[in-house]
């Protein structure tokens, strides 16, 4: 199965916007936000640690036209319901629901320059609670447009920082610049190397040698709500190990575990208690994955790389002990699945998507095998769940 063409995408956001608002077609404007897989680098970036990311053709797409005050009128495509709040009466009950990414949005940019007009729009996303990103995707569309009808121009570093300061600040998920970093500056055919700590991308094109594959995107059909579940408790985990490994060695200014040398954890790794050295071990473990993942990459040895990602995924499950059963049991098929390269969680794991790579000529094949497996060990998912095939596409835009 694919995604919808862009062109197909925007058409349906286009047509319900029409249904439910009257505005100028001359000042129609739409924001482009692809959603994004990592393939390797789970769960280091909000400690600092380098990952691999890849903008894919699913989106949020915002379609939407000024308005002369500050206020804003919304409409989805995915969800009930519609959203309308004045920028200077921000209730409580807006920041529940699809809509809080938007008030968030309006927050978050309002820290860094006075909004004087808003917006009517309709949003949709093409897979929306996936593990794929869609919230950070749909964050940086909101600020997008709002910039743009503000006259406003940020570069793509300072669109980072807003949208953390989005999720970090007014929406408490405490997550790191992964997301951000490659929706802002994906681009199409490559893989990005991020160092998360200077905010810095390394392009590394696919090389000719590579073996022709596709990206493969396996929902589970659950959805998940990253700070109802573990997410936010790992990361403090996390800080927890650092803070101790800081103690222990005399680092006062150590706070996360990229300050810690990897000597230091390896000498003093036993002192920690077990949840915090297993923390500690997918951190220092994944960002060596990631390093040995570029090489592999820009050699085009897709069948080393993704035996890194299934390491990935296993140091996941094992030490960062993330993974719900479904997500496990849906991860167990697409890793022996012939013609896959490689797999893992995509997201925070607790639910939503299989990312992975499969051969080119044996993908039609592994996507039905893998929705035949799943579907009979949980045909109560076989409503939702899917199996994709993706490509590689650019970072956030306007159509």
């Amino acid at each position: 199965m694919r995604f919808e063409s862009l062109q197909q995408q925007f058409e349906k956001v286009l047509q319900f916007f029409a249904a439910r608002a009257q505005f100028d077609r001359k000042e129609l404007r739409c924001v482009v936000a692809p959603y994004r897989i990592c393939p390797l680098g789970a769960h280091v970036d909000h400690q600092g640690g380098p990952v691999l990311g890849m903008t894919i053709n699913a989106y949020t797409l915002l379609a939407y036209v000024p308005l002369p005050s500050p206020a804003m009128q919304l409409y989805s495509v995915n969800y009930p319901g519609a959203l309308q709040f004045d920028f200077d009466r921000i209730e409580r009950s807006h920041l529940k629901g699809w809509g809080r990414y938007a008030v968030a949005a309006v927050r978050a940019l309002r820290g860094q320059a006075p909004l004087q007009r808003g917006l009517l729009g309709a949003i949709y996303g093409t897979l929306p609670a996936s593990g794929l990103s869609s919230s950070a995707s749909a964050g940086l569309a909101y600020l997008h447009a709002l910039a743009d009808v503000n006259g406003l121009d940020f570069s793509r570093e300072t669109y980072v920082a807003l949208d953390q300061s989005l999720e970090n600040d007014h929406l408490g998920l405490q997550n790191g610049v992964l997301d951000q970093m490659t929706i802002s500056f994906g681009k199409k055919e490559h893989l990005l190397y991020i160092n998360t700590l200077a905010l810095r991308v390394t392009y590394l094109r696919t090389p000719e040698a590579m073996p022709a594959h596709r990206i493969l995107i396996a929902d589970s059909g659950f959805s998940r709500e990253l700070t109802q579940t573990g997410f936010n408790s790992r990361v403090e985990e996390c800080r927890q190990a650092a803070r101790q490994l800081a103690t222990m060695a005399g680092l006062p200014d150590a706070k996360i575990l990229s300050d810690i040398p990897e000597a230091v954890f390896l000498q003093y790794r036993e002192k920690l208690s077990g949840p915090l050295r297993r923390r500690a071990t997918h951190f220092f473990s994944e960002r060596q994955r990631v390093q040995d993942g570029k090489v592999l990459w820009e050699k085009g040895k897709l069948a080393e790389f993704g035996k890194l990602m299934n390491e990935s995924c296993q140091s996941s499950i094992e030490q960062y002990q993330s993974g719900s059963p479904a997500l496990k049991t849906l991860w167990q098929i697409v890793s022996t699945t012939a013609g896959v390269y490689g797999s893992r969680f995509s997201g925070g794991g607790y639910g939503g998507c299989v990312i992975g790579f499969v051969a080119a000529d044996q993908a039609a094949a592994a996507v039905e095998t893998i929705q035949q497996r799943y579907f009979e060990a949980y045909p109560e998912a076989a409503r939702k769940a899917r199996v994709y095939l993706a490509e590689s596409e650019d970072g956030v835009r306007w159509l």
